[in-house]
């Protein structure tokens, strides 16, 4: 790393400190004026592509996750790349199995549609799509968020739409960046064909939240306190909870609510999983982190927090230590 480049990003954390103590400041004097008892609500975010990344059975820990935890809220992406790998010739059925175990669980359901949904790497868009320009990938996207909604928007378990994931926060292995007018269109077709609520998400930490607020119901928030990047290691946001509320509040204008879309309850990962035996990654986040993450998150006073890493707790517990498990399976108690 050149030094020029290594004082930019030093400058940019002195500034994110004094930005951060202003914050905290004024957000002191906002929460003095709510009530301490705002209650979460803990959700999860399961992906069928990271279960079967982690070797397991992505029915199995879904219906282990209902059962066990009694989990009631759940964001669901919908992998295009697993469900119309020829152009036309759709596979619904692990997604109409989901649903329906949804449907008699009385699960609240956030289907996530679109070219960009949660997990690495980000963009799920099939090989024969890739082939197309950017206009074209944009048409066959909107068909496919298309035929996603239509056939599940009459499922009672359906509480909401998200359109894409963090569309406009530069992250992943993507090859084509959606515009502001495309995803607007998409947006566009969901409201057209549906009158359920919809979800679009940002970054919590980095990035603008107005322009994403105005197209949105609902503003979904990443919510992570240790990060990874090559010049820090393992790095801790110095980040309060009042933070998260004030940018709330700065958008409550635009959108019914602002939850939290994404709360940190697994390690970031700097290396391939595969690199250490599993059960030393605890170490990376243990029982200490998940509780803190999780006070953190009331702390912020969003009355919804979807936990990131459902698929981590189920395959530690497979391999004998449910720590992170049982500390889950009390949130969700409350």
């Amino acid at each position: 790393m050149s030094l020029h480049k290594k004082h930019s990003h030093i400058w940019a954390f002195v500034l994110l400190l004094i930005a951060t103590s202003f914050v905290f400041v004024y957000a002191n004097m906002w929460l003095s004026d709510i009530p301490e008892d705002v209650k979460t609500k803990y959700g999860i975010t399961f992906s069928t592509v990271y279960s079967k990344g982690l070797g397991l059975d992505d029915k199995k820990v879904y219906k282990t996750l209902l059962d066990d935890l009694n989990v009631k809220y759940v964001r669901l992406p919908v992998y295009w790349s697993e469900v119309e790998t020829e152009e036309g010739i759709y596979d619904w059925s692990t997604y109409d199995w989901l649903v329906d175990q949804s449907n008699k669980n009385d699960v609240n359901l956030t289907m996530v549609v679109g070219a960009k949904v949660p997990r690495w790497p980000e963009c799920f868009v099939p090989d024969w799509v890739k082939k197309f320009n950017s206009e074209e990938q944009h048409k066959h996207t909107m068909n496919f968020i298309g035929e996603t909604v239509k056939r599940y928007r009459n499922s009672v378990s359906v509480d909401r739409w998200q359109v894409e994931n963090e569309p406009f926060f530069p992250f992943g292995e993507c090859e084509e960046q959606v515009t502001m007018e495309q995803f607007n269109e998409r947006v566009s077709i969901v409201r057209e064909l549906d009158n359920k609520p919809i979800q679009v998400t940002v970054s919590g930490e980095l990035g603008p939240w107005k322009d994403a607020a105005k197209q949105a119901d609902i503003l979904g928030l990443s919510m992570y306190r240790q990060t990874w990047n090559d010049f820090f290691g393992h790095f801790m946001y110095p980040i309060s909870p009042e933070f998260y509320y004030l940018r709330a509040q700065l958008v409550k204008d635009y959108v019914s609510r602002v939850i939290v879309s994404e709360l940190q309850a697994e390690p970031w990962f700097p290396e391939p999983i595969e690199n250490r035996p599993i059960l030393e990654w605890y170490d990376a986040f243990d029982v200490e982190k998940f509780e803190n993450n999780l006070d953190f998150a009331r702390k912020a006073r969003l009355s919804e927090a979807y936990l990131w890493g459902a698929e981590w707790w189920y395959l530690l517990k497979e391999n004998g230590d449910d720590r992170l498990w049982n500390v889950a399976k009390s949130a969700f108690a409350e």
